[in-house]
C-alpha cells in the first residue's frame, strides 16, 4: 500500500515562531525619486518611504505577542535596501536580516502621517485624519539607478539566510515559506549589468514550499491607468522598453495566492499572472505592499 505524502502544497506554509519568513525590499533612490507627485504634497522618495513605513508598522501590529514573555513573536524577518549607484542597507549596518520585535524597538523616532478615516457611500474618502506613527527608513535620492547591485546585494541575503541555521525553536529553512524580494522603482535601469539573469538566479533557489517569489512595483509622478498583474509581454510592450523586462523579472503569482492577488484588482487573477504593476498609484502600491507580504504566508 503506498503512503500518503505529508508534504504541505507549494506556497502555503504560514509564518510561525517555528517557520519564520523573510522579506528583502529593494527601493530605488535614484536621483529621480525627487521628482514631486501629482497631486500629493511630497516627493516620491517621500511617498515610497512612508508606504514601507507604514507596511513595517503593520506587520509588526498583525504579529501576536507572546503570553510568557510579552514581546511580539519572531515570525518575520526584514531586510531593506536602498539603491542609486551604490546599494545602502536601511534597517541595519550590515545588511542582515532583523527580526520585526527587535525591529520594532529600532525606529528611528515619529512621524505625523495623513489618513483616510472614513468613507461615503460613493466610496470617497471624506475625512482625513493625521496620524503618529514611527518611521524606521528615510526618504532620499541621489544618482544613478543601478538596478544589478540591488538585485545582487537581494541574492546575498537570501542565499545567506537560506543557508543558516536556524534559532533555537525554529526548523531548517528549507521547511519555510520561501524569500519574498520585493522591489520598488520609479525609472529605467541604467546600471552595468543586465539585472534579468541574476533575478533567474535567485528565482532558481527556494525551500520545498517553492522558489523564491520577487515581485516588481514601478510607480511614476502621475500615478495613472495601473497595469496590474499582467501575464503576456503585449499586455506591457508599449507601456516602455523597460516593461517587458520587469515583467519577466517577476515571479509567476503561486496558485494559493491568487485569491489576495485579486483584491487588488477587484477581479479575478488568471493563471499564469506575475506579480508586477506598472505605473501604479498610491493605492494600488499600498495594496501589492500588503499582497507581497501580509497575503503571502499568513500569521498564525
Amino acid at each position: 500500500m503506498s503512503m500518503m505524502s505529508t508534504a504541505l502544497p507549494l506556497y502555503t506554509r504560514r509564518f510561525s515562531r517555528r517557520h519564520p519568513g523573510l522579506f528583502v525590499f529593494l527601493l530605488d533612490q535614484s536621483r529621480s525619486m525627487s521628482e514631486p507627485v501629482i497631486g500629493m504634497n511630497c516627493s516620491k522618495a517621500d511617498f515610497a518611504a512612508t508606504a514601507l513605513n507604514e507596511l513595517i508598522y503593520a506587520m509588526l501590529d498583525q504579529t501576536p505577542i507572546d503570553e510568557d514573555t510579552g514581546e511580539r513573536r519572531k515570525y518575520i524577518y526584514i531586510a531593506a535596501f536602498g539603491y542609486s549607484d551604490e546599494v545602502v542597507s536601511l534597517l541595519t549596518p550590515d545588511g542582515a536580516p532583523i527580526d520585526l520585535p527587535t525591529l520594532g524597538k529600532r525606529a528611528l523616532g515619529q512621524t505625523t502621517v495623513a489618513r483616510d478615516v472614513s468613507v461615503s457611500a460613493t466610496g470617497r474618502p471624506h475625512a482625513i485624519a493625521e496620524i503618529v506613527r514611527p518611521y524606521w527608513i528615510k526618504p532620499a535620492w541621489v544618482n544613478a539607478t543601478q538596478m544589478d547591485k540591488a538585485f545582487m546585494r537581494a541574492r546575498d541575503v537570501v542565499r545567506a539566510w537560506l543557508h543558516s541555521a536556524p534559532e533555537p525553536g525554529q526548523a531548517p529553512r528549507e521547511q519555510g515559506f520561501p524569500p519574498v524580494i520585493i522591489h520598488i522603482t520609479d525609472g529605467e535601469d541604467n546600471g552595468v549589468y543586465d539585472p534579468e539573469p541574476i533575478t533567474y538566479e535567485i528565482r532558481s533557489e527556494g525551500t520545498q514550499q517553492g522558489p523564491t517569489l520577487i515581485f516588481n512595483c514601478h510607480f511614476t509622478a502621475n500615478m495613472q491607468e495601473p497595469c496590474i498583474f499582467p501575464t503576456h509581454e503585449y499586455e506591457v510592450a508599449q507601456l516602455s522598453p523597460f516593461a517587458p523586462r520587469l515583467l519577466a523579472m517577476s515571479s509567476i503569482i503561486p496558485e494559493p495566492l491568487l485569491l489576495n492577488a485579486s483584491e487588488i484588482t477587484g477581479q479575478p487573477i488568471s493563471l499564469g499572472a506575475r506579480g508586477f504593476i506598472y505605473n501604479s498609484n498610491a493605492e494600488v502600491l499600498v495594496k501589492f505592499l500588503n499582497f507581497g507580504t501580509l497575503g503571502t504566508g499568513a500569521l498564525v
